[in-house]
């Protein structure tokens, strides 16, 4: 404690002090409050100017600007629609090195919305964004969803010069969307495109598309729905509506979709296709003479690799096609809820049509019903088979049915190639250490990853180390999912 002489003997005692020593130690606490303060903020410069010098050897300073960049994606959709590109804007504002480091990502602007009425200017706009991603490959979204050209005399929103001029002058695209429309704006938007096209010479964008994605959740009104204009393109994603249907006949049933078929019949350079179902409902009115006809002589897609089913109540599309070149078939029957009695024979019928038993490597079922005997039937010649997804599905037995004796024995389906196995959300009820052990017995080239798992949170069956032991033996690798 610093030692004041003119009242020492007050710091040592009790004592009151008089009116003139009061005020000398009161004078006494307001210099030491100035010099304290005078202290105080020299502390506080030179604490900032330590935090100063320290930013100077952050890690940060040293971090690579396309990690940064990558962290930007990880806040962003691939296609940006307004706010996205908003958000984008706003991370190159933070300061010069973000700006630099969001341009140097080059996909992050390679993937573009345009919401509606494009405003006065798009164009220009939306070149100057997309040219920003370089050389990758590039994607335009169009939502289309609010025009009303099919209830007022308004001009169609599919029609906007700028989309149109997009597809026609723009920069080279990968994949377009056009979302949330109706049937009679994809046909003005297709007209308007065509029509375009006429006063350019050689290729444009639209043209040279890889990959189109067409989602339509209003109702078909009429049999104008003729898309057999599109560019040849590898991929594509249609979406249906939930009430599908294209005109009604004279006793209400809905009249058959042929339009589909002839835009099949248009790409027979897809080699990825994808059908989505928004809602419970057939497709096809299997009784209209067209698809009798079709049945037999089916609509070949010679270069499909990949066809995905998405929430379709059943699988009726696949007696129409055939794809030789079929690998990976993904059938997720969402509202598939009751046993299809013909499941079975139209998935054989069609393996049987693109010759699966020569490319089929990867197989996915989901979210159905069906007899164990139908599907051991429709997998029982996939000799090529590597992996097999069961997901939501109710076979009601087991999957793998051992017959014969000793030498004789036979497991079915045979499925030499098979590398995954996947029985997923079964019931609580499966029997699924019978089905190892049958498993376990059948001829495979190598070996195999058996993945179990259960509908409901279970406590599973206990496999004891012999079990296991004999399964890696046969070449079964057990991957049993418990909660």
């Amino acid at each position: 404690m610093p030692r004041h002489i003119d009242f020492y003997d007050l710091l040592i005692s009790n004592n009151v002090p008089n009116s003139s020593q009061a005020a000398s130690v009161k004078q006494t606490i307001d210099g030491l409050s100035k010099t304290i303060f005078k202290l105080q903020s020299q502390l506080g410069a030179l604490e900032g100017e330590r935090q100063q010098l320290r930013a100077i050897l952050s890690p940060v300073r040293r971090m690579p600007m396309e990690i940064l960049g990558e962290i930007f994606a990880l806040v962003l959709p691939d296609v940006l629609d307004p706010d996205g590109r908003e958000i984008l804007r706003d991370l190159g504002r933070v300061c010069k090195s973000w700006q630099n480091a969001s341009l140097l990502a080059h996909h992050l602007w390679s993937g573009l919305q345009l919401v509606r009425p494009p405003e006065d200017g798009a164009y220009g706009r939306v070149v100057s964004w997309l040219n920003r991603s370089g050389a990758l490959p590039k994607t335009l979204q169009f939502d289309g969803s609010g025009c009303e050209c099919t209830f007022e005399e308004v001009p169609c929103l599919s029609t906007n010069p700028d989309l149109v001029r997009l597809l026609i002058t723009g920069p080279p695209l990968d994949h377009f969307e056009l979302l949330g429309i109706h049937v009679g704006c994809f046909v003005n938007w297709i007209d308007a495109v065509n029509s375009a096209k006429k006063s350019l010479p050689g290729l444009c964008p639209w043209d040279t598309l890889r990959s189109f994605r067409l989602q339509c959740p209003y109702q078909l009104q009429d049999e104008s729905f003729v898309i057999q204009h599109l560019p040849f393109v590898t991929s594509l994603n249609i979406e249906f509506p939930s009430d599908l249907v294209v005109g009604v006949e004279g006793d209400g049933s809905p009249m058959v979709i042929i339009p589909i078929f002839s835009l099949l019949e248009s790409c027979k350079n897809l080699e990825t296709l994808t059908i989505t179902c928004a809602s419970r409902f057939d497709l096809f009115d299997e009784r209209e003479l067209k698809l009798l006809g079709l049945a037999k002589s089916r609509v070949v897609l010679p270069k499909v690799q990949k066809f995905s089913i998405g929430r379709s109540e059943t699988n009726s599309i696949l007696k129409y096609l055939a794809m030789p070149a079929i690998s990976d078939l993904d059938l997720d029957l969402e509202y598939g809820r009751e046993v299809d009695d013909k499941f079975g024979a139209t998935l054989h019928d069609f393996f049987r049509a693109s010759n699966a038993s020569e490319s089929l490597q990867a197989l996915r079922i989901s979210n159905t019903v069906v007899p164990a005997a139908d599907l051991r039937h429709c997998l029982s010649n996939l000799p090529s088979l590597k992996g097999l997804i069961l997901q939501w599905v109710k076979f009601g037995d087991k999957l793998f049915e051992t017959t014969g004796e000793n030498q004789d024995l036979v497991i079915s389906p045979n499925l030499p190639s098979l590398e995954h196995l996947e029985l997923l959300s079964l019931p609580r009820t499966y029997e699924y250490q019978s089905e190892l052990r049958d498993f376990g017995k059948a001829k495979r080239y190598g070996p195999c990853i058996f993945t179990v798992s259960f509908q409901h949170p279970t406590t599973v069956g206990f496999c004891s180390p012999l079990q296991i032991h004999a399964l890696k033996k046969a070449g079964v690798l057990l991957n049993l999912i418990s909660f």
